[in-house]
């Protein structure tokens, strides 16, 4: 699952995102450099300089049962108040850099 950023969302678009995966691995919110937000499985598949470097932002490395994704992140209104509040400070211009943390 992912949303598309150009568009008008809300923070039930990103519940919805949170929603879409387990927390049984690692996971890191990422938008791309079209404006596109989406979870990506970093457990098999770690980043580089490089890779970060193609990407719009993205958020700190989500770990393995730390319950930033899932059901239970989902329904949690200020955790996806803060995600939502740091993706619209951030897209479409940065405010505190690529790398966002909440």
């Amino acid at each position: 699952m992912s949303f598309d950023m150009k568009q008008n969302w809300t923070d039930a678009d990103v519940a919805k995102l949170l929603a879409s995966v387990e927390d049984d691995r690692d996971w890191r919110l990422e938008v791309d450099k079209n404006g596109l937000a989406s979870l990506q499985d970093k457990t098999g598949n770690p980043t580089d300089a490089v890779y970060d470097q193609e990407l719009h932002c993205y958020f700190e490395l989500w770990q393995q049962g730390t319950d930033f994704v899932g059901p239970s992140a989902a329904g949690d209104k200020q955790l996806v108040a803060s995600i939502a509040n740091a993706l619209r400070k951030n897209y479409p211009t940065l405010e505190q850099g690529q790398f966002l943390y909440i």
